[in-house]
């Protein structure tokens, strides 16, 4: 690949989908086709499965940070009063960035372009700020649980 500056996420988007084309999921063209017949079984289910495989990786790839810490209780370093400490600090960015490609590929399945991403990042901080200022407790939050259906 010819080096290329990416300066944002509308640049890493279209690299991301090429990436994801190769290795047999052109994640861009299944998201928008969604987007375009949300009620298509065939399609939700070949979507669905795309989207397993992905959630799957990048679920691995949080294991492969947590594996960044000392995060055993009964090694050595949890004894020492040491237990959580950052022990791989460039595997873990290493590992923070392998989940950004695994993210963007979920948001690509799902038809989220970058401009989606930003408008429903800052929908539900208003939420998640809400939350907060109402000192909510995890009990509750089931009750309300709706909110996440007004996030537009």
């Amino acid at each position: 690949m010819d080096k290329q500056t990416i300066n944002s996420l509308e640049d890493i988007w279209p690299m991301q989908a090429a990436l994801n084309a190769r290795t047999g999921f052109d994640t861009d063209a299944m998201g928008k086709s969604l987007a375009g017949d949300e009620n298509n079984a065939e399609l939700r289910l070949k979507v669905g499965k795309a989207l397993k495989n992905y959630i799957d990786a990048l679920a691995d790839e949080c294991r492969e940070l947590q594996h960044c810490l000392a995060w055993k209780h009964w090694y050595k370093e949890a004894k020492e009063g040491r237990q959580y400490e950052l022990q791989d600090l460039q595997n873990a960015r290493v590992e923070a960035t392998d989940m950004l490609f695994f993210w963007i590929s979920i948001c690509q399945l799902l038809g989220l372009a970058p401009a989606d991403v930003y408008r429903l990042y800052e929908s539900k901080l208003g939420i998640n700020h809400k939350r907060q200022d109402e000192d909510r407790s995890q009990a509750e939050h089931n009750q309300h649980e709706d909110e996440n259906r007004n996030v537009v």
